[in-house]
């Protein structure tokens, strides 16, 4: 996402430098997670199909129930369904274990990228300019500021999205249950 030169009067240069976009904030945090292509997708694919197979268990449970309630049921279907079951929660951990390691490696490299982004800054400064300023200030900004880019990605991206689908697969689940169940939950 290189869309800004950096200014050409500069101290120091850094060979290789990554560009940001610096335009707003909001592009300013995308174009340092969209770096991370790979880890957004794993994300977002382990967080669909972990709330996926969260919703799978009920709808395998209500079939089990189906079975054992007809006059003979099979043992073979219940053991079937029992397995797939079993199958299904080792899947969702796994799922849940690529969740966790694909946000908590994408929260820990933006604030890795950020911090750097700011020393290769602070490089550029001239000496007057850190003659001006606080060093504890600066301190503050390396350490505190860019610390708070880890926990807005994870647990925070990974909560809300977490959330938005684990209201939106039942909902999907449900609808190919029967249609007219949406009902009820689509007023409340």
């Amino acid at each position: 996402m290189t869309t800004q030169a950096l200014p050409t009067r500069r101290e120091f240069s850094v060979a290789d430098e990554y560009q940001y976009d610096r335009r707003g904030p909001v592009r300013w945090i995308l174009s340092h997670i969209l770096r991370y292509k790979t880890y957004v997708f794993s994300f977002l694919a382990a967080s669909t199909l972990t709330a996926a197979l969260f919703s799978a268990v009920p709808a395998l449970t209500g079939r089990a129930f189906n079975e054992v309630l007809k006059p003979t049921p099979d043992p073979g279907q219940l053991l079937l369904i029992g397995l797939t079951i079993l199958g299904i929660v080792l899947l969702r951990g796994a799922t849940d274990i690529v969740n966790a390691f694909s946000i908590e490696t994408l929260a820990q490299r933006t604030e890795r990228d950020a911090r750097a982004e700011l020393y290769i800054s602070l490089l550029g400064k001239s000496q007057t300019f850190h003659n001006r300023q606080r060093v504890g200030d600066i301190m503050a900004r390396a350490s505190n500021d860019v610390r708070q880019l880890n926990p807005m990605l994870n647990p925070g991206v990974a909560l809300i999205t977490d959330s938005m689908l684990s209201i939106l697969m039942p909902l999907i689940f449900i609808s190919f249950i029967d249609l007219r169940l949406l009902a009820a939950p689509l007023v409340f």
